[in-house]
């Protein structure tokens, strides 16, 4: 039977700007983007949290009358920052990457997906998965629901954002469990095993996955060594034997 999977590359700039303007963002996607954003702030403090999804910080809007006039302003405000360079800015090279990433995993896409099966040994999603993009200099990479996955990053070593979808893939192979046994097993498939097939050199742990979720990988590497050589695998299996360990 013909495999339904697909991955669908997707841009919405609405997404992609209040992801950027995010209260909790740390980083900015060019110089003069913080200045952009204070001017928001020093213009309209209260539509400037509703644009950054703060929602818990907005609940000093005592009454509802005061909210919805806070949100026409958002409104009116979108309009207006839609027309700034820095938006347009912000969109244009968030497209760029997309084109990127697009290429780079239709390029990689047959060899990708057979080492996701035979390394796994469990069957691809049988629907189309969506790869919402972001601007690839604010790190972004989250299995949102079973259909949808959200990503931007630096291209930190060849082939990345291959590498760092099929990471998100398998968080929908299994299912989005989000314990750390399944996060440790997803991280050393993808991100060490099939980064280093893909790129045809490397070693284990040559680059900085979650620190938590190191000590763990550690432990198991022997075993996942050994799970490696065997003809069928099963990673739900390979953690079933080894979470109480």
């Amino acid at each position: 039977m013909k495999s339904k999977f697909k991955i669908k590359f997707n841009l919405n700039p609405l997404y992609v700007f209040l992801f950027t303007i995010n209260t909790e963002q740390e980083e900015e996607p060019f110089k003069g983007w913080a200045d952009f954003t204070n001017k928001i702030w020093e213009e309209d403090s209260k539509v400037f949290l509703l644009l950054a999804g703060a929602a818990e910080r907005v609940l000093f809007i005592k009454n509802k009358i005061e909210y919805k006039n806070a949100y026409a302003r958002k409104l009116k405000m979108l309009a207006k920052i839609k027309k700034a360079p820095e938006y347009k800015r912000l969109i244009k090279e968030s497209k760029k990457y997309l084109r990127f990433v697009k290429t780079q995993w239709r390029k990689n896409e047959k060899r990708a997906t057979s080492l996701l099966q035979e390394l796994s040994g469990l069957p691809l999603p049988q629907h189309t998965v969506t790869v919402n993009i972001t601007h690839p200099k604010l790190r972004n990479g989250v299995t949102f629901d079973d259909k949808n996955i959200v990503w931007g990053h630096s291209e930190d070593f060849r082939n990345y954002s291959t590498v760092y979808i099929c990471h998100e893939i398998l968080h929908i192979m299994t299912k989005n469990n989000n314990s750390d046994i399944f996060h440790a097993v997803i991280e050393l498939l993808a991100d060490n095993e099939i980064r280093i097939r893909l790129n045809k050199k490397g070693r284990y742990f040559q680059y900085d996955g979650h620190k938590y979720l190191k000590r763990i990988e550690r432990k198991l590497l022997p075993s996942w060594k050994q799970y490696l050589k065997q003809d069928n695998k099963n990673m739900l299996e390979f953690i079933e034997k080894h979470k109480k360990k």
